[in-house]
């Protein structure tokens, strides 16, 4: 009977210990939400379950009264008011049919500084013409935490503080975490980057992270203002300048359509851009220059990434602002994505924050040393177990002179490498840098107009190491 009940407690303890492991290993992260599922206005912060899509804790709600107070000194903000301006508007006709087919004239004014629409309607039919209005600008209590809403959060793990910037107010804040109610703090009269108006979207800031060597990282949507501020007692705010584009990129630009989305960290000091159209991008924080990886796939028609946290490894996983359809992981090896949540309906998010870095630590220590070029007589000879672990290939073959090669690569891991074109004895005729960023991709070897007749090799070496030739590939020009 003693023997059953001590079973009996194994197993239950057993059952407890893995259901407390399971809860343990969950990923969750902040989320900038709406007030509810759905919802698209982005002033509520929530701690999220990313497995479930429910909310673990909210954090800060819109309705609720929080001290706000100043970073550098302690003392509460003084509540402020963008005073209700008046002034005459230029107008511009638009005309349209609505729904009783009238045609009406629509007179939209567009503020400099604002960006407020006002429309007024004209009938045609009466003779109105287009007329002028008065534009009356809504005062915004800018002291409010979410002011104006908010795409880019960043979690300070140490300090346990939430750091964010209103998309209309060019200035950081943060919620310390620490106490029982949330307080806010604000960098009051300090720029945290250079908007023009409240709606200057090209430099409003919608990508934040705290990299792996403590400080903050933001980044502004046309990417020309990569701004670091640091965590300690004495806060620095530094505009580090613009990010370049590798040049390997192409026309996967970073300032081509690489608006919005979010930003997170590895452990070696880059960051991971995912813009809201799913382009993925390592940036290297000191030489600020940005190399595309390559675009997510599999994720549903309409499914923006504006959120982004670090799962664990490689394995990274974003949310929409567009849908509530769920959150999905995808690993930076493949860029392949799967729904992660099990709920049917999540919430939307501006952004998602936790503390997590990517590292790549496990795949660093199976990756086999290249190995370097045998001196055979037949240059081939020496890369036929290469060949065998980097497959690429080459068409047409014959080329024709003066032409182009498509060169394919396939399961190449991912990276910078350059690809060389040299005669049989060895000379180099032409050499191109070249970033894998997919499985599967194609790259336009661009043969030099001058070229005879003949064969040729095309030699694939590491960027690092221009000694160690992963593959080569004979062609023969015509």
């Amino acid at each position: 009977m003693i023997r059953k009940i001590l079973l009996s407690f194994i197993i239950t303890g057993f059952f407890v210990g893995a259901d407390a492991q399971k809860k343990q290993e969950r990923t969750t992260a902040y989320a900038i939400t709406g007030m509810q599922k759905g919802s698209d206005k982005w002033t509520e912060v929530r701690l999220v379950d990313l497995q479930t899509g429910e909310e673990v804790q909210s954090v800060f709600q819109s309705s609720q009264d929080i001290p706000v107070l100043n970073a550098r000194t302690g003392k509460p903000i003084v509540k402020k008011e963008e005073a209700a301006r008046v002034q005459p508007a230029q107008t511009t006709e638009y005309r349209i049919t609505d729904d009783n087919d009238k045609k009406k004239v629509i007179i939209i004014r567009r503020s400099e500084k604002e960006s407020i629409t006002i429309i007024s309607n004209s009938s045609e039919v009466n003779g109105f013409g287009p007329r002028r209005v008065m534009v009356y600008n809504n005062p915004v209590q800018t002291d409010k935490p979410f002011a104006t809403s908010s795409a880019a959060c960043a979690y300070d793990k140490k300090h346990d503080r939430l750091y964010y910037t209103p998309m209309g107010i060019n200035q950081l804040r943060y919620i310390d975490l620490k106490g029982k109610e949330p307080k806010a703090f604000y960098f009051e009269d300090e720029p945290f980057g250079v908007l023009a108006h409240r709606h200057d979207v090209p430099n409003q800031i919608t990508r934040m992270v705290i990299a792996a060597d403590g400080n903050g990282y933001a980044i502004t949507n046309n990417a020309e203002h990569l701004i670091r501020f640091t965590t300690n007692k004495r806060a620095e705010i530094t505009d580090l300048g613009a990010i370049t584009d590798d040049p390997a990129n192409g026309e996967n630009s970073l300032r081509r359509g690489g608006y919005g989305g979010d930003v997170v960290a590895d452990d070696k000091n880059n960051l991971i851009l995912i813009t809201a159209n799913r382009h993925v991008f390592r940036i290297s924080i000191k030489d600020k220059v940005a190399t595309w990886l390559g675009a997510i796939q599999g994720l549903p028609r309409g499914y923006s990434t504006n959120g982004a946290v670090v799962e664990k490894g490689t394995s990274i996983i974003v949310g929409s602002s567009t849908t509530t359809m769920g959150f999905y992981r995808f690993d930076l090896n493949d860029l392949q994505a799967q729904k992660l949540s099990s709920s049917e309906s999540v919430f939307k998010a501006s952004d998602l924050a936790n503390a997590n870095l990517v590292s790549d630590k496990k795949k660093e220590e199976e990756q086999p040393a290249t190995q370097e070029t045998a001196r055979t007589s037949n240059p081939l000879e020496g890369n036929r177990e290469l060949n065998v672990k980097y497959k690429m290939g080459a068409y047409p073959n014959p080329a024709v002179k003066g032409g182009v090669i498509n060169l394919t690569f396939n399961d190449f891991p991912y990276g910078r490498y350059q690809v060389q074109l040299m005669d049989l004895s060895g000379k180099l005729l032409n050499a191109e840098n070249i970033n894998v960023g997919q499985r599967m991709q194609l790259h336009l070897l661009q043969l030099p107009k001058s070229l005879s007749q003949g064969t040729y090799l095309v030699k694939v070496v590491g960027d690092a190491n221009k000694d160690k030739v992963l593959v080569t590939e004979q062609v023969v020009v015509q």
